[in-house]
């Protein structure tokens, strides 16, 4: 059995640490008290059976699926929780409030330096294969953030979406031509907008929460199921 850590609690970290889990032995590390909150991506998945691999029939009703024309519609926060919970069932070690000040790599292993986490101090952790998913995971407040330097290339930087989305009640659907560029109405009285500016709109009992994110996939790239899909490709390169 190999280490791995996965840096980020993201759906594709999510998802990754539970197919490793089978023959590896994995840590999940994330920077926030938990997984998922704040969630800062669209509940909208475009094909029921990409979650039906993961998920069993009780775990999807809880999740409230409404049919929309562009997918369905779900409770993205509880995605987040039904699979972490599916991870620490399967043995994955997850460090919350952890936050990796270092990272060393040899031509066998990975030694990443942690602050926080189960031991509430300094720490070091060694694997064979680590993966950075942290830019698909909500930033920390202030500068509470990883340093990861060395695996990041510097000459060429990766291109970053930003986002906002807002819940509001159903019935204040914003029906303009323009924007938002993704509404999805949940099953449970609300209705999620998701813009690529921030909106001047605002529904007319005020917004129930507000969302804003930075990715390296536009808005219309950002289904759970392309998560699912990235992770399962990540997976696969370790057998290659």
């Amino acid at each position: 059995m190999s280490d791995i850590v996965i840096v980020g609690g993201s759906i594709e970290g999510l998802i990754l640490s539970i197919l490793c889990a089978k023959k590896h032995n994995v840590t999940l590390i994330d920077i926030h008290p938990e997984i998922g909150f704040p969630c800062v991506i669209p509940g909208w998945i475009e094909r029921r059976e990409s979650l039906e691999k993961y998920l069993g029939n009780d775990e999807i009703t809880h999740l409230k699926i409404l049919q929309n024309p562009n997918g369905f519609a779900l409770r993205g926060e509880w995605v987040f929780k039904i699979l972490t919970i599916k991870a620490a069932q399967l043995g994955v070690q997850i460090l919350l409030r952890c936050r990796v000040t270092k990272v060393q790599q040899s031509s066998s292993q990975t030694t990443i330096s942690t602050i926080g986490g189960n031991n509430n101090g300094d720490g070091t952790i060694i694997c064979d294969k680590m993966f950075d998913l942290t830019e698909y995971t909500a930033q920390a407040p202030g500068k509470l953030q990883h340093s990861m330097m060395e695996l990041k290339d510097q000459t060429n930087p990766k291109q970053s979406f930003h986002h906002w989305g807002g819940l509001a009640l159903s019935q204040e659907l914003q029906n303009t031509t323009s924007e938002p560029i993704l509404q999805l109405i949940r099953d449970d009285g609300l209705c999620e907008f998701w813009y690529d500016k921030k909106p001047t709109w605002k529904p007319k009992n005020g917004w129930v929460e507000m969302m804003q994110n930075a990715t390296p996939k536009p808005l219309k790239e950002m289904s759970i199921d392309n998560s699912i899909a990235h992770a399962e490709s990540l997976f696969k390169s370790l057998n290659h």
